[in-house]
């Protein structure tokens, strides 16, 4: 019985190998391909050429560049200032397939490129003087696989973003200039290490304005906040501005001026116009409107966004409500609900709303756009409302004690319609018994820079302890007044200490020397 079973199974594995081939016969055997020349060749090169033209070498490192890809950084390039190109110092931009500066060297998917070297803000107290020291790492942009995959738009941001970081960096920082740090207010506070003793060097770090309600436009696949963590972003992003965004010349005029003057020669790339920056934008919107050209009310509505103007969008959204009349069309629907989601005005989420209940848009199609699915419900809720904060420091002002932080969701959280509870406790260092604690409600609009006096805040006095290593927990508790839905942020910590006598305070024009690497590219900037 097992050897007839066994002849069966052959013979059935058999027919079925017959039959494939039978089909295979049937079907014309495709050539493969072959590139009508030597692609080696092509891509070297295109790598000369670049080299040639810009200035800069496209070295092979884990990855083999590409020639579609060199294209592509070509485009790029093609639109940057003659100042930006063939700068003397970087090695060259590196391929590889992902950034591997995460915890503990490990891979980071979502980081599109990166520009080294880094470097550290110290004050050196035997000198007196504030100081940007520079790593001793080979000067360079590293671009990851992901870069290569955005669209057009994003992908020229980003190189020109990374590019700024460069330019700045072979200029002696103009982000850290006096000029730059005033335009940006940004200010200076001290931070001492947790051993510190008197007498000893401390960093420094630039900290936004929580009352300056607009730092540089960010880009589409940038946080809110991103333009507050420092002037260098800032800077990085106020250069992408000037050839991307047509409205940055309206809307952040003293950037554009300076830029315009210390780092484009001249050069612009929209035409220039005296205008007040409200007239511009809604003269612009209702001209769209009145045309019927939808694609330009969601690429006004898209640029606005880019910084918030609670006021401007407050008149962008009542237009777009009359554009809306009560009769459907769906091609005008869906386009003006898009244009909606790039709002932070909660009249912006009743229009979607309104046109999902009414079945004139459906919330699958509006869930297709990057925007809108970062606004809805699920993804609010089930994602961006657990974020914890970020970018937190301690210090003390006229014996009073502080905490600034950066709340990345902030404006999201407003457009959804939640009430934002921020609440933080202090620990000795070790211990699970909290010292102080306390809470802050910030009921307005918010850019996203939250600064807490925790004096104010605490429940009871509070009385921290100088010269012991603290810990602080942070967290955000979102609330909706209306549907009593609560979102409970992830706790972020921090470790500081507080000397006696320490002075928390920067000087208001610092002076920012920058210390370069002993090395022969850098000897002209020292």
């Amino acid at each position: 019985m097992a050897n007839k079973a066994t002849v069966a199974i052959i013979n059935s594995v058999f027919a079925i190998f017959l039959f494939a081939e039978v089909l295979w016969a049937e079907e014309p055997r495709r050539p493969a391909y072959e590139h009508p020349g030597n692609y080696r060749d092509e891509i070297n090169q295109l790598k000369a050429d670049f080299k040639s033209r810009f200035g800069y070498e496209l070295i092979d490192l884990e990855l083999e560049w590409r020639s579609w890809e060199v294209k592509k950084l070509t485009a790029a390039f093609s639109q940057l200032p003659d100042t930006f190109l063939k700068i003397k110092g970087p090695k060259g931009f590196y391929h590889l397939s992902q950034f591997r500066g995460g915890p503990e060297g490990m891979p980071v998917d979502d980081i599109p490129a990166a520009t080294f070297p880094g470097f550290q803000t110290v004050y050196r107290n035997a000198r007196m003087a504030y100081q940007v020291e520079v790593g001793n790492q080979e000067p360079r942009i590293e671009f990851y696989s992901k870069l290569f995959y955005e669209d057009e738009e994003n992908l020229n941001n980003i190189v020109q973003h990374e590019m700024a970081h460069i330019y700045d960096m072979f200029k002696g920082y103009l982000s850290f200039s006096v000029e730059w740090l005033q335009i940006t207010k940004f200010k200076l506070i001290h931070l001492p290490a947790l051993d510190s003793r008197p007498g000893d060097d401390y960093l420094f770090a630039p900290l936004n304005s929580p009352e300056e309600p607009h730092y540089a436009p960010v880009s589409s696949l940038q946080l809110p906040t991103y333009s507050r963590q420092n002037p260098q972003e800032d800077f990085a992003n106020s250069v992408a501005a000037y050839i991307n965004y047509p409205y940055f010349q309206y809307s952040h005029p003293k950037r554009y001026q300076f830029l315009k003057e210390k780092v484009f020669g001249g050069k612009t790339y929209f035409p220039e116009e005296n205008t007040e920056y409200k007239q511009k934008v809604t003269s612009d919107f209702l001209h769209a409107i009145n045309n019927k050209n939808w694609d330009q009310v969601i690429e006004i509505s898209k640029e606005v966004a880019r910084d918030h103007h609670s006021e401007i969008e407050g008149e962008l959204v009542q237009l777009l409500e009359q554009a809306l009349p009560n009769t459907p069309d769906s091609v005008r629907d869906v386009k003006l609900a898009l244009a909606s989601c790039n709002f932070i005005d909660p009249d912006a989420l009743n229009i979607r709303k309104n046109l999902i209940r009414k079945k004139r848009v459906a919330l699958q199609e509006l869930l297709e756009n990057r925007k809108c699915a970062l606004m809805a419900r699920r993804s609010f809720e089930k994602e961006l409302g657990i974020w914890s904060m970020r970018n937190i420091y301690f210090f003390k002002n006229k014996g009073q004690a502080f905490i600034q932080f950066l709340d990345p969701i902030s404006l999201t959280s407003r457009a959804r319609g939640f009430d934002t509870r921020y609440t933080w406790r202090i620990f000795n260092d070790g211990s699970s018994v909290h010292l102080a604690e306390g809470s802050f409600i910030r009921k307005e609009a918010n850019a996203g820079s939250i600064r807490i006096n925790l004096s104010e805040t605490a429940v009871g006095n509070l009385n921290l302890p100088t010269g012991s290593p603290l810990t602080l927990e942070l967290g955000a508790q979102r609330v909706h007044p209306i549907e009593f839905k609560r979102l409970n942020s992830k706790t972020a910590k921090i470790r500081f200490v507080i000397p006696a006598g320490f002075n928390y305070d920067g000087v208001k024009k610092p002076g920012i020397k920058v210390v370069y690497p002993l090395r022969p590219e850098f000897q002209s900037l020292n």
